[in-house]
């Protein structure tokens, strides 16, 4: 393995493990908030239509945020398609290469390729889980404030 290959492993891992921590911390929050949320939700139980006219609004409020994410996941996966169907020909014609330096060069075209795909997927999954997260971020705390107006009412 080359030293820029090593070295871009290197960057590859530590950028995989500083965004595995961010949406691990992101995750925590989102608990927290959740858990504060249904709490206060418990404690302020009303009388069954109320109760469902909350659930409603939930329901009515989350679609259209599940719809975008859905979306965007779909993307994601798609965009994996093509640049896997990418690495598989890549894959091919280092096997099918006539000379050892040839398939040695094809080879590390396609263990770049690899690293890259690997990079930009991460991101991208990143991306998408933290527009999850401040999605419901945003939601929790909606719905927090319109229950509290509606017992302070």
């Amino acid at each position: 393995m080359t030293d820029k290959a090593k070295m871009q492993g290197s960057e590859l891992f530590e950028q995989a493990m500083k965004n595995y921590e961010q949406a691990l911390q992101s995750g925590l929050k989102l608990q927290q908030e959740s858990a504060r949320w249904w709490m206060d939700l418990m404690t302020q139980a009303g009388s069954p239509q109320e109760w469902q006219h909350r659930f409603s609004e939930v329901a009515a409020g989350s679609m259209a945020n599940l719809q975008k994410r859905m979306e965007e996941n779909l993307k994601v996966v798609e965009h994996n398609s093509r640049v896997s169907v990418e690495l598989l020909k890549k894959a091919v014609d280092a096997a099918k290469a006539d000379t050892v330096a040839a398939g040695q060069a094809k080879v590390q075209e396609l263990w770049d390729a690899s690293l890259e795909a690997l990079r930009a997927n991460t991101t991208a999954i990143n991306q998408v889980n933290a527009k999850w997260v401040e999605s419901w971020m945003q939601f929790v705390p909606k719905g927090k404030a319109a229950s509290s107006a509606r017992v302070a009412a």
